[in-house]
Formats: C-alpha cells, sequence, structure tokens
C-alpha cells in the first residue's frame, strides 16, 4: 500500500529519508503546496480552523488523490487546537469518501509511537526501523545546517538565485546518501558547496533579522509567502529558532549538556508569561530578548489566523519590545493573504531597521 505524507517545509526531506530507510519503495512524496492545496483544504475545514490545518488537510488529500494509501500522520496534546488535527482528518476524509489508513504517530507516548512507527516498515526489524529513525534525525541536523547557510548566503550573494540552487541540490543530496560514514560527512559538503558555488559581497553589511511565531506557520514557505526569501532578497540575513530538532532528534536530548533554545526563551519569557499556554507561547516572546541579546537588528513574529497561543503572544510583543528597545513586526497569515501586503510591510520594516542601525551608529 503507497505510503505517503503531508507536506512540512523541509521537513519533508526528512520523513522521506527515514520512509527510505525503513525499505519503502512505494513512497509518493507530497508537492509543495500550490493555490490548489489551500483551497481544498479550506473548502473541507471550519472556516476558523486554523489556517495550518487547512494547508495540511488540502496537502492529505492531494497525496490520495495521487494514490496513497498508508498516511501519517502525527499526534501532538498541546494547549490549543493541535491536539485535534488527527481525529478531525479522520472524519473529514471518511465523509468524503477516501480509502486510506491514518497512521498518527504520537511523540508524547514513545511505546505507542514506536508500536506505530514499526508499522511503516517493510521487510526490517524493530532495530533497523530504529537504525532509519536515527539516520532520519541525524539528517534533519544537516537540513537544518543547510537552512541556516542558505538564509545567510542568499542575503549577499551576488548572483541572485544561486543559494537557493544550492540549497536544494543538497537537500536531495542529503536525502539520497546512504552508509553513516558517508551520512557523517555531509556537514563539510554542505560548507564548502556554498563557499564554492556562492559568490558573496564581501563588504555587504547586513542586518539580521530572527523569525519567530507558530511552527507551521515559520516552517512551510507556502503559508507564509517565503518570507525568508524575500528578506534575503532585500538583503537580510535571516534565521528561525525553530526546527523540529526538539522533537525527533533523540541524540541530543539524552545529551545533558545540549543547550536549548527553546528553554532559554521560555526563561526569558516568565515575567510575561508564567504557565504555559500552548503552541511557542512563551518562546515566541523570550526569543526577543534572546535575540536582542545576541546583537540582531529586530525579529518577525508570524502566527496564523485564529491561532489562540500565537495572538496572546502578539498582544504581549508590544510591551517586550518596548522595554528590551527590539523592533518586533507580527504578521498575521491565512489562505488569503497577499503577496503586495507582506512585501510593503517587510520593506517598510527593514527601512526602520536601518534608520535605527545609522542613528546608533551616529550617521
Amino acid at each position: 500500500m503507497p505510503l505517503s505524507f503531508p507536506y512540512v517545509g523541509t521537513f519533508t526531506y526528512v520523513f522521506e529519508s527515514i520512509a527510505r530507510g525503513m525499505k519503502r519503495d512505494d513512497i509518493i512524496v507530497p508537492d509543495e503546496p500550490t493555490y490548489r492545496t489551500k483551497q481544498l483544504g479550506s473548502q473541507h475545514s471550519s472556516e476558523f480552523v486554523c489556517t495550518p490545518f487547512k494547508m495540511l488537510l488540502g496537502s492529505i488529500i492531494e497525496v490520495i488523490e495521487k494514490g496513497a494509501y498508508e498516511i501519517v500522520a502525527t499526534v501532538f496534546v498541546d494547549y490549543c487546537r493541535l491536539g485535534y488535527y488527527s481525529p478531525l482528518y479522520q472524519f473529514i476524509l471518511e465523509d468524503l469518501g477516501y480509502d486510506f489508513d491514518l497512521i498518527n504517530l504520537d511523540w508524547f507516548n514513545k511505546i505507542e509511537f514506536f508500536t506505530s512507527f514499526k508499522k511503516l516498515a517493510c521487510n526490517v526489524n524493530a532495530v533497523q526501523a530504529f537504525q532509519a529513525f536515527r539516520v532520519g534525525w541525524i539528517k534533519n541536523r544537516y537540513i537544518d545546517q543547510i537552512d541556516k547557510s542558505l538564509y545567510s548566503y542568499g542575503a549577499v550573494e551576488i548572483e541572485k538565485g544561486a543559494s537557493y540552487k544550492v540549497a536544494h541540490k543538497l537537500y536531495r543530496q542529503v536525502v539520497e546518501t546512504e552508509g553513516m560514514k558517508n551520512i557523517r560527512m555531509l556537514p563539510e559538503i554542505i560548507q564548502k558547496t556554498f563557499d564554492d558555488e556562492v559568490e558573496i559581497d564581501t563588504e555587504a553589511k547586513p542586518l539580521k533579522v530572527g523569525v519567530v511565531g507558530e511552527l507551521y506557520a515559520v516552517v512551510e514557505p507556502a503559508i507564509n509567502l517565503d518570507i525568508m526569501r524575500r528578506l534575503n532578497d532585500i538583503g537580510v540575513i535571516t534565521e528561525t529558532p525553530i526546527t523540529f530538532t526538539r522533537w525527533i532528534d533523540l541524540g541530543q536530548r539524552m545529551n545533558p549538556f545540549k543547550k536549548w533554545h527553546y528553554k532559554a526563551c521560555i526563561k526569558h519569557a516568565k515575567p510575561y508569561v508564567r504557565y504555559p499556554l500552548g503552541g511557542k507561547t512563551r518562546e515566541s516572546l523570550g526569543a526577543v530578548i534572546e535575540y536582542k541579546e545576541k546583537g540582531w537588528d529586530g525579529v518577525i513574529h508570524l502566527y496564523p489566523f485564529t491561532c489562540m497561543p500565537e495572538i496572546i503572544s502578539r498582544s504581549i510583543l508590544p510591551q517586550v519590545s518596548r522595554e528590551h528597545d527590539m523592533p518586533v513586526l507580527s504578521l498575521v497569515l491565512d489562505e488569503h493573504t497577499g503577496e503586495a501586503g507582506i512585501q510593503t510591510r517587510l520593506e517598510a520594516f527593514v527601512d526602520l531597521l536601518e534608520r535605527k542601525r545609522n542613528d546608533r551608529n551616529g550617521f
């Protein structure tokens, strides 16, 4: 039975790698979301449900239409609607008459997680299935490395688009590399490829902007209108601390000396929000302070329309911004968000940051 999963930014490459490691040769890799994906999800969803719910539903319908039967979903218990995604997808797809098997991976129940995970394997034992997952979390680190290099080199590249060509070539190389010895060589290959193939302006003095907010809104360009590339195109280095590493990378999670960015952000946010409110509420607030301490110029906060936790963050961020002298731009996103409006607000925000830097430097 063909296996597939919804498209979720560059994490799609990671899951493809895991499926390959479990000897699945019947993988249907999802396409990047398009306008049709948004429309499909919106058509069969409640009007005021989270935008990521609609996008993911549209992506699931598209892979089922391509012939997928086993669909991988995840179960997160959280203080928001995220915990209801999977059962709602089950009901909606059944009502639509699709023939499918929704396989839920519960990240918070380790025994149930690996039981469900083993179901995805094809002619491999439990040890081999775990090894496939291990290879996946290691490759996730290198996908994150590519992302970080992409959004750094992309701001100072001389030939526009060169960094993106290199990044997409490297994504495929990470997916297709086999053997732990070869996989361990990827970080050096990634760095060398960017250095050799992307010519940069060594005299440029780009602004630096962190991007935080709701997970899907940050990692999926289809919902945020490729905001990080837009920032690169106007000469701004950008990065996001939000990746899937904290959930799937068991190697780093078991390392007692690992310094987690999200834990530092939660500590920074404690004066404003003492208790977890779901999503990335505390992390979004604390990240503003964290980036200020790192010497960055500003922060962009992304959240989907009707996202309850991030609406709370949005209401507190002006105070955090004022008290720590850190410019913050909050952008709400949904399936109707227009490119022109986003571009105008980004350009105005970058102009503000440039004036602020010039005033600080006495220009």
